[in-house]
């Protein structure tokens, strides 16, 4: 998840104080986060860009030029990076961008602060950066002033989901608020301020599903903000359980990994309201929302996304590479940025829900979440193979060389020799005869440093680099 920088001393004094402490202080930076973020600047720009998503598809696309014009020429007279990349004339087409050559994650890094504007080249710029999923992490510079913009695109979702700007919220994202050593609960911590629980993703499993889902329970959350990866543990233990209902927010957001469709109704069954996905990066270069009536809308007054298959657009009902142009940080633009992460475009009519913003069917994750067989076929989701199995918990596909894969899993009661036998006839039929698959049982899943767990792993793949996640803080 893109974090602000916080001082190792400062963590290190954190993990050693009692949890009545930690709870302070975690308090008291929810309070600092909430005055960088939010206040009469942040609740201007939301009144300004709430009625923008029922704007008429011809307004939608003309204003979304305005601005990809104004921003490329903004970088190009301002951010040394780009000054011989950009043309100097403005696009009369938002098809014209495609001539701009593609930006990638280590052309950014090796620009490194030549990619601020110097305008806006002030010392006290705010830094964020990417959770580094596979790869380095990357430095994003902004402003308070993009800070703000941020959080009213984000707050037009929260509006759009039903749920108050003021919900009590239960998070569980990338932040270490409990020390990784704690080996009971509780493993969430409270921010006053913010009205949040946050509770720990790197704790969560088989056998903690039962704590967490006791503090929800008390919390009562209007609104739970999760990781897939990371609610998926306590929903199976509420529908194991007969506690389906227990826990009633108004509204799931899941971001930053795959949301399978399983998950989705499970989420849906376990706690009784609508789930609700989304898409966005550190680098503030796209934000995808989805609607009520389920499908995934490009946000157009935040940036231009492009889905890509070999540097041309895709068709409606296929899938590309998202590349995105975002609009509202000025300090470090990224213009056309390949983010590694696939998604499928929808088609071009309007949606039943009555916005213009482009559509998309599906976000399928990173390019690297895919296995390649010995016979170069590219194979992604694999979860229907693990339906015919109820006693697995969490499962993970890691392919290690062209022939093999490992896969990990977290079993909930003993797993039968048939049941075995059932998991490598289904993979076998997807992967191939020729594709050698170990299965390896372990108490519990390993997160990335940011708190991520993917599906799907490929080690030997020739990979973009690291997946940004949502949002800033």
């Amino acid at each position: 998840m893109a974090r602000m920088s916080t001082p190792p001393l400062a963590e290190r004094a954190y993990s050693a104080s009692p949890v009545w402490l930690q709870n302070v202080l975690i308090s008291a930076y929810g309070a600092h986060l909430r005055r960088q973020r939010y206040g009469a600047e942040q609740r201007r720009n939301l009144a300004a860009i709430r009625a923008t998503r029922w704007a008429p598809a011809a307004d939608v696309r003309r204003e979304q030029l305005a601005a990809l014009n104004r921003m490329i020429h903004h970088a190009r007279t301002t951010v040394p990076f780009y000054r011989d990349r950009l043309p100097a004339l403005p696009l009369i087409d938002l098809d014209e961008l495609r001539q701009l050559p593609v930006l990638r994650k280590r052309d950014v890094r090796a620009a490194g602060r030549a990619m601020v504007s110097t305008r806006l080249a002030d010392p006290r710029l705010l830094e964020v950066h990417t959770g580094g999923t596979t790869g380095t992490p990357l430095t994003v510079y902004c402003d308070r002033a993009t800070l703000r913009r941020n959080y009213a695109f984000f707050a037009r979702f929260l509006e759009s989901t039903g749920v108050p700007s003021t919900a009590r919220v239960a998070t569980f994202a990338g932040r270490v608020v409990v020390p990784p050593g704690s080996a009971r609960a509780p493993y969430w911590r409270y921010n006053v301020p913010g009205h949040a629980m946050l509770c720990s993703s790197y704790h969560i499993g088989p056998d903690t599903a039962a704590d967490y889902a006791r503090a929800l329970a008390r919390f009562a959350p209007t609104l739970i903000d999760s990781y897939p990866s990371s609610l998926a543990p306590i929903a199976r233990h509420l529908l194991a359980h007969g506690a389906a209902g227990r826990i009633r927010p108004r509204a799931i957001i899941t971001s930053s990994e795959t949301l399978p469709a399983e998950d989705r109704a499970r989420f849906t069954e376990a706690f009784g309201c609508p789930v609700f996905d989304h898409y966005g990066a550190a680098e503030m270069a796209a934000l995808i929302t989805q609607c009520r009536a389920g499908a995934y809308h490009v946000n157009a007054d935040y940036g231009v996304v492009e889905i890509l298959r070999d540097g041309r657009p895709v068709r409606p009902g296929e899938t590309g590479e998202i590349v995105a142009t975002g609009f509202i940080n000025p300090v470090m633009p990224f213009v056309r940025y390949a983010t590694g992460d696939l998604a499928t475009r929808g088609g071009d009519g309007p949606c039943a829900c009555g916005s213009a913003f482009p559509v998309l069917t599906e976000i399928l994750g990173r390019e690297d979440d895919v296995l390649v067989t010995p016979e170069g076929h590219r194979v992604g989701r694999l979860d229907p193979v693990f339906k015919a199995v109820s006693s697995l918990a969490e499962t993970r596909i890691v392919q290690d060389a062209s022939d093999h894969v490992r896969v990990e899993m977290v079993c909930e009661a003993a797993l039968a020799e048939g049941e075995l036998a059932t998991l490598r006839r289904g993979l076998h039929d997807r992967l191939g005869p020729s594709m050698r698959i170990e299965f390896v049982r372990l108490p519990r899943l390993e997160r990335s440093s940011s708190g991520k767990s993917r599906s799907v792993v490929n080690l030997t793949a020739s990979r973009p680099e690291g997946r940004p996640s949502t949002r800033t803080g």
